[in-house]
């Protein structure tokens, strides 16, 4: 019975991550990008999204 309690949770946790995801996203898509970098990636100010400028 405990592992129904725990695999529930597990679910619940999983949808909650997925919430945040889908906001961090939104977040980062309206933000006002200031970044701070070198020649092989650049990481935006306010929001720590990284673009990668070299492979």
């Amino acid at each position: 019975m405990k592992f129904q309690i725990i695999e529930e949770e597990i679910n619940q946790l999983k949808t909650h991550l997925a919430f945040l995801e889908k906001r961090l996203k939104e977040i980062q898509q309206n933000c006002d990008h200031h970044f701070k970098g070198n020649q092989y990636y650049e990481t935006f100010i306010k929001c720590n999204k990284v673009n990668v400028l070299y492979y």
